[in-house]
This record gives C-alpha cells, sequence and structure tokens, in this order.
C-alpha cells in the first residue's frame, strides 16, 4: 500500500510554511519539553512531544489538513507551527499556532503566517468559523486572534472551562476566541 498526502508550502515575505519533517521532531520535543509549553498544556516528557507531534503530523492523513510547520525565509530551521488543528476530542476546528524560542516573540510571524493560511483554511476544514482556545494569560497570542479578526466568545469560553471539557484546566482558564470566514 503506498499513501501520498500533499502539503502545500506557502511562502510569505519572510516565512516559509512547509509540511513537518522528522528533523522538527527533536525542535518540538524541546519546545514542549520547555517552560515554553505552560500555555498549551507542558512542560511534559519527551515521550509525551513525542506522541503529540506525531498527532498533529498524522492528522494531514486523518482530516487532510494539520498544522504547519513555520520557518524564516533562507533558512530550514523551524521556529514554530501554525494551522487548522481538529483532534477527535476537540468540539470543531481550532485554529493554533506556537513560536518555539522566544527570540522569535514579538515579530509579527504568526499573524503573518495565518494571514497566509486563512484564504484556504476554510475551504479545508468546511466551516464557516472555528476557534483559538487561548490561555487567559498568553497576552500575545490573545493580540494574535484579535489581530486575525477574531473576538472572544462568551458560549463557547463558558463551555471550554466547565469540568469535562477537553480544554478544562482548573488553574488555568481558557478564553476562546471565534473566528469568522469573510464574506
Amino acid at each position: 500500500m503506498t499513501l501520498t498526502v500533499t502539503i502545500p508550502s506557502l511562502e510569505t515575505d519572510r516565512l516559509i510554511l512547509r509540511a513537518p519533517s522528522m528533523a522538527d521532531c527533536r525542535p518540538f520535543m524541546a519546545f514542549l519539553g520547555s517552560d515554553r509549553s505552560r500555555f498549551v498544556g507542558g512542560p511534559v516528557a519527551e515521550r509525551v512531544a513525542l506522541r503529540a507531534f506525531g498527532h498533529a503530523v498524522g492528522l494531514w492523513v486523518l482530516r487532510g489538513y494539520s498544522m504547519h510547520i513555520m520557518t524564516l525565509k533562507g533558512s530550514d530551521q523551524p521556529i514554530g507551527w501554525v494551522g487548522p488543528w481538529y483532534p477527535l476530542v476537540w468540539t470543531e476546528p481550532e485554529l493554533s499556532w506556537s513560536l518555539w524560542d522566544a527570540a522569535h516573540e514579538g515579530k509579527g510571524y504568526i499573524t503573518e503566517a495565518m494571514r497566509a493560511l486563512l484564504p484556504t483554511v476554510w475551504d479545508l476544514i468546511g466551516t464557516d468559523t472555528a476557534v483559538s482556545v487561548i490561555d487567559t494569560g498568553n497576552v500575545g497570542s490573545r493580540r494574535v486572534a484579535e489581530a486575525l479578526g477574531a473576538a472572544p466568545d462568551a458560549d463557547a469560553t463558558d463551555a471550554a472551562n466547565r469540568e469535562g471539557s477537553p480544554f478544562y484546566e482548573a488553574d488555568s482558564p481558557a478564553i476562546v476566541y471565534r473566528h469568522r470566514r469573510p464574506g
């Protein structure tokens, strides 16, 4: 059996958004093992980070979309990833992003990358809305969601912070931002 998955690459003024590769696994695992991952459930053990990487990459096969690796033009070193994220237990697709190194914060890379992806994402995910579930303390990600035109969704936020929700963390409430397809 041969399995072929086509993952398109995109280019912005400063970035390349490309398919994940095995070489990206170690930098991702280092990110998830560090305090930088506190807003996405980390830090976690290396084996958990390895599974998370495999899960995200596997969604390209299972859903036909997932995260793109983000690199700076002229370098193939991953600086993070961006894209639609829709694990089985999520209630709807999420637009997600993370920078793996603090050296890349505050430069607008995530917003630039998401603006490049959004025109094609809506057709891929097959809905007119998506969410970004963001820890209340993650001011940078909240700014990105707002720059992309998303607004807090009170009902979804309430549901996300109820015990039993896949997003529930007693000591770390989330705000759910709602993205809407233009037009």
